[in-house]
């Protein structure tokens, strides 16, 4: 195998295997081997309209995704270029490397607020709709291993950033390497991916290794540790790739757990008693843990940033088998990890089969297959970072023991590597503080923090300046997403060390600071989402303010944004979309959503068994002896257009308008049996679970809820709150092939006439991607009206319309149109 393209050959044989599964917090969403093969053929098709050609760059800045995936391998089809650009970059950033790599094609998100404005530019979440009417290509470029396959670029965007050449041999290479240094990995293995695809690490080890051998790739659309544990619990995963930072939200949240069934004392005396069994034992001893991760999960991967020797032995000690390993974006990206038999804290293990390692003056290099040809567009780069004879410079100090195994001891570069795995240029953020008023010199250096480095700016100011954390606000406000900065300290001083050329001494100035010599923390505010804030991204607490941008005023990083959706999780037991969390969110709008939270009073009702084949069967015989009789005996409904449903596959949403408590069991009884059985009525929560209400209704109301999810497969629609856990349920439900019935104008019409339908059903629609089905009832508000305790006999006639398919269609739209179809019966 010597190209990308001999890869992308084997994919149509594996056929039905699934390849990705994406989450989208929703719905479940699986593509098959031969699904992808097609789409990426249909890619190529569409790129090579918009005028791509072999050689051409091709921007790519969207989220994971299958179709990320699909995009990236429809470009390297036609001989193109990839520029995978972070989903969290600024579009300052994106805008910069689009212009230094002079793409041909924008590929972006509908997630980003602030997108590119280029003509011709194509969204992710279009694609799947673009795809559906393009013809795949009927041939495909067959590149040579030397020619260029991606642009990664490495650094910010006020410095000169630098494009890293990656080949097809050199990513073929990193990808075979991998794959005999850890022969673990085969067809069974699915893969979590939680990085940023734009990021080397994530690309390698979660992207190219595993569909080498055949495996599948679970996307989460969040990295919550909650929706990490859930994909965890219902995906069979064996592998996740990390870096130190969400090993360590990973570690919170099981500690967490444990704490709360009071075993998180016990759990620790357990760990230091048995560090030193085998690890089948440690694994049996740490079942409670172990079993929250699957039953098959087998290995973590952590790289991009060093790995605290504390949060080795945790995972060790709980019988988890965690290997760090060590490289650079120029290296494809790995070149050494611990091995599967073998694992070393502070160790980044011994080089991959092929990686030649070597100390120059204490700095390792490096020499293989995988090693990149240089920058793009920059021979200055490329000769300073390689020897004479052509070893690879890594900037980074080390040591090789006499077995081969690697420690890095520190780097050479002053290069900030955050806790996510990004490189950080201290550079660029001098260049933007040194140009703001007030501010005589800046010293940025990394501060150790939480399994990595974080932004800290040390500042020598005027005497006039008043508040400092306004500088630093400033300069997030003009600094992209990936290098804002964490913290500051004022020097106390009249001036930073220097050396005699004058350059600063940021040793020392670090030693200071990590010492506690310059400087004091601001006291802890009474306010507990103030203090949470301030803890998480390493303010003091008197500079949160509540019109504070979380991101561009206090440092927020997406890293950090994930630790905090997790904290608000725990602290105030609630469910946050990280979406939510911007680059425009302030800190009076998260505590806005912490007022309003979504409470979890309906989960238990959620009920995906009633589905399930024994209710369905006591559901016929319920219809048989209950429904049957009791409806027709006050109406037998005439049912019209059940042609259109005749050649229709769930899941489905039946629209209809709502008349009366009658409308349910005659509706469900009106359909088909292989809709009738498959089918799911959405019932207002409220009704049912008013705890104001006299103790006798809700008692009754209660028996009337629990007959009516045998009987009819009621499950509970809040208009209030709870909507969210209400959609993943109906998520759940759709990936099961079960149909919803839902009454969108959310209350009975006592005119008879249709009423405004509720947005809801437009995001519905929208997530949940389903065919609707409009349907109209007659006459049940004469048999059972709004006020009567019991039904009276009257004609009732039940129409079904056409199917109606959105195709990434707005809310209101989908709305609009539902409504007319409703009305239009």
């Amino acid at each position: 195998m010597n190209t990308l393209i001999d890869l992308f050959e084997t994919f149509e044989e594996r056929g039905e295997k699934t390849v990705f599964v994406n989450r989208t917090g929703i719905r479940r969403i699986i593509l098959t081997y031969r699904e992808f093969h097609l789409l990426s053929l249909k890619m190529a098709a569409l790129l090579a309209d918009k005028g791509v050609t072999s050689g051409d760059r091709v921007l790519l800045w969207g989220p994971n995704s299958s179709w990320w995936g699909i995009a990236w391998w429809g470009t390297i089809l036609l001989g193109a270029v990839a520029v995978p650009v972070d989903f969290m970059a600024g579009p300052e950033r994106a805008e910069n490397i689009r212009n230094l790599t002079e793409a041909k094609v924008v590929i972006q998100s509908r997630f980003k607020p602030d997108r590119l404005a280029f003509q011709g530019a194509l969204l992710f979440e279009e694609l799947q709709y673009l795809l559906e009417e393009t013809q795949p290509a009927g041939f495909y470029n067959h590149p040579a291993p030397e020619a260029t396959a991606q642009l990664i670029y490495t650094s910010g965007t006020t410095g000169n950033p630098k494009g890293v050449i990656l080949t097809h041999r050199n990513l073929i290479a990193n990808m075979i390497q991998i794959s005999r240094h850890v022969p673990i990995i085969t067809p069974d293995f699915n893969f979590l991916s939680l990085l940023p695809l734009s990021h080397m690490f994530e690309q390698m080890g979660g992207f190219f290794t595993p569909l080498y051998a055949g495996g599948a790739i679970v996307y989460p659309r969040t990295l919550k540790p909650s929706a990490i544990m859930e994909a965890l619990a219902e995906e069979n995963i064996y592998a996740l790739i990390a870096v130190p930072r969400l090993m360590q939200l990973l570690k919170t949240s099981v500690e967490q757990a444990l704490r709360e069934k009071h075993l998180d004392l016990a759990a620790a005396r357990l760990r230091t008693l048995t560090a030193n069994l085998p690890r089948t034992a440690r694994k049996l001893l740490f079942y409670p843990v172990q079993r929250k991760f699957g039953k098959n999960f087998t290995v973590f991967v952590s790289g991009g940033a060093p790995l605290a020797p504390e949060l080795f032995n945790f995972w060790n000690d709980t019988g988890f088998t965690l290997l760090e390993g060590y490289g650079l974006t120029e290296c494809s990206p790995v070149l050494t990890v611990n091995t599967v038999e073998k694992q070393v804290a502070g160790s980044v293990g011994p080089p991959l089969p092929g990686v030649e390692l070597k100390l120059l003056s204490g700095e390792v290099t490096a020499r293989g297959e995988n090693i990149f040809p240089g920058y793009y567009r920059n021979e200055d780069a490329t000769r300073a970072a390689f020897t004479g004879d052509g070893w690879f410079r890594t900037g980074d100090m080390g040591e090789i023991g006499p077995d081969g195994w690697v420690t890095i001891k520190g780097r050479e570069k002053e290069m900030i590597v955050t806790a996510a795995g990004i490189n950080v240029y201290p550079d660029d953020i001098e260049a933007v503080l040194n140009r703001l008023d007030g501010v005589r010199e800046s010293c940025v250096i990394g501060l150790e923090k939480q399994g990595g480095e974080e932004v800290h700016a040390v500042l020598l100011l005027d005497e006039r300046v008043k508040n400092p954390g306004d500088i630093v606000a400033k300069a997030n406000r003009s600094l992209d997403a990936l290098q804002q900065i964490n913290g500051f300290t004022v020097w106390p001083e009249d001036d930073f060390p220097k050396t005699t050329t004058m350059k600063i001494k940021k040793f020392e100035v670090k030693e200071k600071i990590k010492t506690g010599e310059s400087g004091k923390s601001g006291p802890e505010s009474t306010d507990r989402l103030i203090n949470l804030i301030a803890r998480i991204t390493g303010n003091d607490a008197t500079d949160v303010h509540e019109e504070s941008l979380l991101a561009r005023d206090l440092g927020l990083t997406s890293i950090a944004r994930v630790e905090l959706v997790n904290y608000l999780e725990q602290e105030y037991r609630m469910d946050i979309d990280e979406s939510r969390i911007g680059t425009e969110t302030r800190v009076r709008d998260l505590r806005e959503m912490i007022a309003k939270r979504e409470k979890f009073y309906y989960e238990g009702h959620f009920r995906l068994w009633t589905n399930s084949s024994l209710v369905k069967a006591v559901r016929k015989i319920g219809d048989i002896l209950i429904l049957h009789p009791f409806v027709r005996h006050f109406a037998k409904p005439e049912v019209f257009g059940l042609e259109h449903l005749e050649k229709l596959e769930g899941p489905l949403f039946f629209v209809s308008n709502h008349l009366s408590y009658f409308d349910q069991p005659t509706i469900m009884l009106s359909l088909p049996p292989k809709f009738r059985y498959h089918t799911a009525s959405a019932a207002w929560a409220e009704f049912f679970f008013d705890s104001s209400k006299p103790l006798f209704e809700r008692i009754w109301k209660r028996i009337a809820y629990e007959a009516g999810t045998l009987l009819l497969n009621l499950f509970p629609l809040p208009q209030q709150q709870g909507f969210g856990s209400a959609m993943k349920f109906m998520g759940k439900l759709a990936d099961n092939g079960i149909n919803i019935l839902i009454f969108p104008e959310g209350q009975h019409s006592r005119s008879g006439k249709l009423l405004p339908f509720q947005m809801g059903l437009g995001v519905m629609v929208r997530e949940l991607e389903v065919p609707v089905v409009p349907l109209k009832i007659i006459g049940t508000e004469k048999v059972l009206p709004h006020d009567a305790k019991w039904p009276k006999s009257g004609k009732v006639t039940v129409t079904f319309g056409k199917p109606l398919y959105f195709k990434n269609d707005e809310p209101g739209e989908i709305v609009k149109r539902a409504r007319e179809a409703v009305e239009a019966l």
